[in-house]
């Protein structure tokens, strides 16, 4: 994309940008000056979702596909078990209805339609476990039934072998010394490839959905860093089956030429090494 296709664009884009800091998103000498970035530095970055997938994930896959950016979605296989929201919430319906028509059950194939949607524009798709739980706090037999049960929900949609998998909260990877690395064993015991990451934007807080807060915190870890690697969004919200992460897909597009004055988005074989397709 050319350094000009958006002039005039607010980086900080609300009603007149009204209370915001406004540069254009083709003055990428400016952008670099207000996060202290290197003078011409472009870091490679790798956009990651996490808690999809949500009814709203498509705009921003549009967005990506149209921007030619590559990313990873890892998603909650619950979020896609529509046999046991069948069983659990749609029966006994009545002596005439096999419960497909309810509500619960109908969103579930929505939900799975955008998922295998999300793999067939050419996304990677890995696994976020069937739960959003901290997983070092569970009973393992509890932890390892969850991971097989997402590799069996999900195997339709992996999109890499071995699959990915990325752990709610980071909890096992981040603090695997404290627990001796059993929950990423039981990963790989599973067959998963876990996927961490290097930079967080922070966008599930609702103190930063405000303004460009979430774009800020991404470039100042950057450019304070000085290295590229994977960052960590997220399209969905664990708590709701079908609303996504609202602020984060409808601001996304609008934090692209910004990010690109420093970034260079990167696939994930770039960071991962022997990434091989299914």
């Amino acid at each position: 994309m050319k350094k000009n296709s958006l002039p005039g664009m607010c980086i900080g884009l609300l009603v007149g940008c009204s209370g915001l800091t406004v540069v254009q998103a083709d003055d990428c000498s400016a952008i670099r000056a207000q996060y202290q970035c290197q003078d011409d530095a472009r870091y490679p970055l790798h956009l990651s979702f996490d808690d999809g997938p949500a009814l709203q994930t498509p705009e921003l896959v549009q967005v990506l596909q149209r921007e030619h950016i590559p990313a990873t979605f890892f998603v909650l296989a619950g979020k896609v078990d529509c046999e046991r929201i069948l069983t659990e919430q749609c029966l006994p319906r009545s002596p005439t209805s096999d419960g497909s028509d309810c509500e619960a059950y109908q969103q579930c194939r929505q939900r799975r339609d955008v998922l295998a949607d999300t793999r067939k524009a050419g996304f990677e798709i890995g696994s976020h476990s069937y739960l959003h739980l901290h997983y070092t706090q569970v009973p393992p037999e509890q932890a390892r039934a969850d991971f097989v049960r997402a590799r069996q929900l999900l195997e339709p949609y992996l999109t890499t072998s071995p699959p990915l998998f990325r752990l709610p909260f980071g909890d096992g990877w981040f603090n695997h010394k404290e627990n001796n690395g059993q929950v990423l064993k039981m990963l790989e015991q599973t067959g998963f490839t876990h996927i961490d990451w290097q930079f967080s934007a922070f966008d599930w807080n609702t103190d930063n959905q405000q303004g460009d807060k979430i774009l800020s915190n991404v470039l100042e870890q950057v450019c304070q860093r000085r290295q590229g690697g994977v960052v960590l969004f997220h399209d969905g919200v664990p708590e709701q089956m079908n609303e996504g992460r609202l602020f984060t897909i409808r601001n996304m597009a609008r934090w692209i030429p910004a990010m690109r004055c420093v970034v260079d988005f990167k696939p994930l074989s770039f960071f991962v090494k022997n990434l091989a397709e299914k």
